[in-house]
């Protein structure tokens, strides 16, 4: 026996909790003895939920079990012998075990108590337990590191969704986002330790610290039958010493971590937005810039900004995916900008945390960060920030920066610094152009420039920052209607840069389709730097055409394309080479000229001073007096030693850039073989460009014809379905004529019969049909008899049957009864007709009549209907075949069409098969000064960095020397008191004593 009771949702509202019960129901059930109540207890585990069954006595039990930990929990009913199923009584217990379940949920002895008495009572697992405990403060670093391994693979897909939950974001956000907070935690559970031994104590004599409760994993909810009973729900005790604790919160830290990195990466999108809300890109960005400042500190020497956390926010780009720059412009609105500022130290002395930020920036760059990045609140700290990445020692952060400021610029964002920025811009170019050129053989590429070539092409990866470098590549005509702007234009420096960004990324020919149109261009009216750069962009093109011409359906005038470029790239490299020539060797001078006179300061510098050298050859330990001034000798030694081996390695420089400049200075330019080459190649060009422009009209006639030709199938088939359709339409009508013509026959006869009848005598017609449907009648009784007797195996005569001889009669047998019984049939609808009244046989066979005379008008109808479809019929026939003629003749059309293209093709072939060899030793030949004027450049680059550092040198000896100079003041007047105090003794009062 069942009978529910449903209860009415409880009162009023409360915050929510990752775990919430509710008692919707109960259902009255009887034993043999007597009637009891069953609560329904509906428990969200996280969300999930599922049902358990409990009684009177188990809510009993439990507040029993629990009052000791917390006195405070609100009383229950008390137990009645009799009437515990009325309706009154269960009405006033429901809400009091809802409410005290809530408060036990809430409180902290109750959640953390050891033996989990409240969650065995939930039936609740170990992980949810765990996650559940986690919330509260006074265990929550040692459950952050239990919480950490849900997202272990075992675990994950089972019970790692309770790390998306919004308590569990929200906490961890607080514990990363506050300097102290895990260290608080983590005195917490001390605290809470401590507490725990105290009541241990108490209750046995003698203290237990830190020993586990043991975990009763056996209690899993049904609903969830995937629960993991070997999960620990109880952690490792916090431990007292320094080294401990650090690894205990480091662990914990890397579980927290981890743990968002799941919640955002795998949980919804409000799970994110919730994120986003709480403030968790600059929480975590502050947790990775905490995080470098105590590294630093620690001397750690592989120093890189937390590679856990950049994996939460790695998570939250994919996840966001082209809402990412939305997102991140929605963090700088809201102070980003600051918090990214907040890492300026950082970026100083670390290369790391420069590729990082830049990064970051970069990937978000879109037109409305670009906005928020530089809005007037924070305009100031936003250029700041750029400029520190523009200082900073990394290369690859520095490309960032001026991809950066490239977009900014061709976004027209800064509001007249324009010039400032479009000047820094410009000197990066050329810095980048220098130390890491573009055409270094691979055997010759260093890895710091293997690495710089890796990150810039991961920088244009995407279509979307691709997009943008071609967007600052094309910006300086894209914004001056087409046409190029005059060389002092801000715009040109981006336009610089994002060229060197599309020859250090290598890009292909198919993602430079939009730019290459303008190459030619851009070599022959821009400024000098955005012409080289143009120039080389076409080689790099140029040296990656097809030998061989492949087919294609949409094929692109190579010819005439290699025709247009091939000059104004000759020409730009040769300009670049001619003044790289120039140039160079003036630097190369320069730095000769330079190390010369750091030489000869050097030398100067290098004299063994006397007192030094005394001092150093001393075998005993200095007088305390003096060591200030050997000490400020040995620096002085040290230093000058220094500046020999700056100045020997800068000697290697210059006769390695001299090398250098003088392969460039070496190189022929435009000799009598070249020329000769040039004829044949403008020769091969002009037969070249003739026959492609044929065979591209052909193409475009061949396309037309194609086109063509599909139209004229489209056109017959239309016209065979008009065709067909027509056919039916016949068919149909005539089908319809024969039926109605047959439709008037039978109304014909059928006038006729009952006219017929009407005139006759029908008396012994009806004796006819009567004595016929009787013998009818008497034959079938015969029939039955028989196949009752073949049914049951004997015979009159007492004789059995044969199987097969018995199967064949009766099969006779039904024959015999069907043919008589249809015969019964008419006979009984002819009895039926015969005996109607020959007055009202007369009255039907008029009105018979009069309907056949309707149907023949119908007829005439019909047939003028048909001839009319027959008519269209043949005029839909005499369309198709007019369609059917035009289709043959476009395909003979198309068949001419593409022989005549096909042979050009083959002809365009073999010109190009002659003509590439040509080229492409061309090609390679201005590829190899291309490398050698970047040798020599990256040479020169090295030569006056060495320079540079012997200043430096120079300048460091010179303060190195002002302290000795110092020390060596301080010892004279120390040696002047000392004069005198030796001095100001009077010797005349020795002698008068002596005599």
């Amino acid at each position: 026996e069942k009978t529910a009771h449903v209860a009415m949702a409880p009162s009023g509202t409360e915050q929510a909790l990752p775990v919430q019960i509710a008692i919707p129901s109960t259902e009255e059930r009887s034993s043999m003895l007597k009637s009891f109540t069953v609560y329904i207890v509906q428990v969200s585990d996280f969300g999930k939920s599922y049902t358990i069954e409990r009684r009177f006595d188990d809510f009993a039990k439990l507040h029993a079990d629990l009052v000791e930990a917390d006195p405070g929990m609100p009383p229950i009913p008390e137990k009645k012998m009799f009437a515990s199923t009325d309706a009154s009584v269960v009405a006033e217990r429901r809400p009091a075990f809802e409410k005290l379940l809530r408060y036990l949920l809430r409180s902290d002895e109750i959640v953390l108590e050891k033996h989990q008495t409240l969650f065995k009572f939930l039936e609740l697992p170990a992980p949810a337990v765990v996650a559940f405990r986690y919330l509260f403060k006074a265990q929550r670093l040692n459950y952050a590191r239990q919480c950490g391994k849900l997202t272990d693979p075992k675990y994950e897909k089972d019970h790692a969704y309770r790390l998306s939950h919004p308590a569990i974001v929200k906490t961890s956000l607080r514990l990363l986002g506050t300097e102290g907070a895990l260290q608080e935690a983590f005195k917490a559970s001390l605290a809470q330790q401590e507490k725990e031994a105290a009541k241990e104590t108490e209750a046995d004599g003698y203290p237990t610290v830190g020993a586990p409760a043991q975990v009763d994993d056996a209690a899993s909810p049904k609903a969830l039958p995937n629960a993991t009973a070997s999960f620990e729900s109880t952690p490792t005790a916090p431990k007292r010493d320094a080294a401990a604790q650090a690894a205990q919160i480091a662990e914990a830290e890397a579980a927290i971590v981890e743990m968002l990195r799941f919640a955002v990466a795998n949980g919804s999108d409000q799970v994110r937005q919730m994120f986003l809300q709480e403030k968790g890109i600059a929480i975590l960005l502050g947790f990775i810039f905490r995080k470098g400042r105590k590294d630093l500190e620690a001397g750690v020497k592989a120093l890189e900004p937390d590679q856990r956390a950049r994996n939460v926010l790695n998570g939250l780009i994919k996840a966001e995916g082209d809402k990412f720059p939305t997102v991140f412009a929605a963090f700088l609105e809201s102070g980003g900008v600051n918090v990214l500022s907040e890492a300026l130290d950082l970026m100083q002395q670390n290369q790391g945390f420069a590729d990082f930020i830049s990064k970051l920036l970069w990937i978000a760059w879109d037109s409305g960060a670009q906005s928020a990045f530089l809005a007037d609140a924070h305009s100031r700290e936003a250029l700041g920030l750029l400029s520190a990445i523009f200082q900073c020692p990394s290369k690859g952060a520095k490309v960032c920066a001026g991809l950066l400021l490239s977009c900014v610029l061709a976004s027209q964002l800064l509001g007249g610094r324009e010039a400032q920025a479009a000047a820094g811009v410009a000197r990066l170019t050329e810095e980048m152009v220098a130390a890491s050129p573009c055409w270094a053989a691979d055997n010759e590429e260093s890895p710091e420039d293997k690495e710089l070539s890796s990150f810039v092409r991961g920088l244009g990866q995407s279509d979307d920052r691709f997009a943008r470098i071609m967007g600052c590549a094309q910006a300086p005509w894209q914004l001056n209607g087409g046409s190029l702007p005059e060389e002092d234009n801000p715009l040109w420096p981006g336009s610089c840069f994002a060229l060197w960004c599309l020859l250090k990324m290598r890009a292909t020919p198919a993602r430079l389709t939009a730019l290459r149109p303008a190459l030619p261009a851009v070599a022959q009216g821009a400024p000098m730097r955005a012409r080289w750069l143009a120039g080389e962009l076409m080689l790099m093109l140029q040296l990656q055409v097809p030998r061989e011409l492949g087919p294609g359906e949409n094929e692109e005038p190579i010819v005439e394309i290699t025709f247009q470029e091939r000059s104004a790239m000759e020409n730009a490299l040769l300009e670049q080479l001619q003044h790289g020539r120039h140039s160079l060797r003036a630097e190369c001078e320069q730095s000769s000229q330079v190390i010369l006179s750091q030489k000869d300061l050097v030398a100067e510098r290098q004299r063994p001073l006397p007192l030094a050298s005394a001092a150093a050859a001393q075998n005993g330990g200095s007088a305390e007096w003096r060591r200030p001034l050997e000490v400020a000798l040995a620096r002085l030694d040290t230093t000058r030693n220094g500046l020999g081996k700056t100045l020997t390695k800068a000697e290697s420089l210059r006769e390695k850039a001299e090398l250098a400049v003088r392969e460039v200075l070496d190189l022929e330019l435009g000799g009598s073989a070249e020329a000769a080459e040039d004829q044949q190649m403008d020769s091969l060009m002009s037969s070249l460009r003739q026959m492609e422009a044929d065979y591209m009209s052909r193409r475009q006639e061949q396309s037309h014809v194609k086109s063509d030709s599909k139209q004229h199938e489209d056109h017959v088939a239309g016209a065979s379905a008009a065709m067909e359709a027509a056919d039916k339409a016949v068919q149909e009508m005539r089908k319809r004529m024969a039926d109605h013509e047959a439709t008037i026959s039978n109304g014909q006869r059928d006038v006729q019969s009952k006219r017929t009848m009407a005139s006759s005598d029908l008396g012994a017609l009806r004796a006819r049909v009567s004595q016929e449907l009787e013998t009818i009648k008497q034959h079938q009784t015969k029939l039955r008899e028989r196949a009752l007797q073949l049914q049951s195996g004997s015979l009159q005569d007492g004789s059995s049957p044969e199987a097969s001889a018995g199967q064949e009669e009766m099969a006779k047998l039904k024959a015999e009864a069907g043919r008589l019984k249809a015969r019964a049939a008419e006979l009984q609808q002819e009895q039926q007709a015969i005996t109607v009244d020959p007055q009202q046989l007369e009255l039907q066979a008029q009105e018979a009549e009069a309907s056949v005379q309707r149907l023949c008008e119908q007829r005439e109808g019909l047939r003028l209907e048909l001839q009319r479809l027959e008519d269209e019929h043949l005029q839909a026939r005499a369309q198709w075949q007019e369609a059917m003629s035009g289709l043959q003749a476009a395909r003979q059309a198309k068949e001419v069409s593409d022989l005549h293209s096909s042979s050009l093709r083959r002809q365009l072939e073999g010109q190009w098969a002659s003509w590439h060899p040509l080229w492409s030793k061309r090609l390679q030949v201005w590829r190899s000064r291309a490398q050698v004027l970047s040798r020599a450049r990256q040479g020169s680059e090295l030569l006056a960095s060495a320079t540079a550092l012997g200043w430096e040198g120079l300048r460091q000896e010179m303060a190195v020397r002002q302290e000795a100079l110092g020390a060596i003041n301080d010892l004279q007047h120390q040696l002047a008191q000392l004069v005198q105090g030796l001095s100001s003794i009077e010797d005349s009062a020795l002698g008068e004593l002596e005599s």
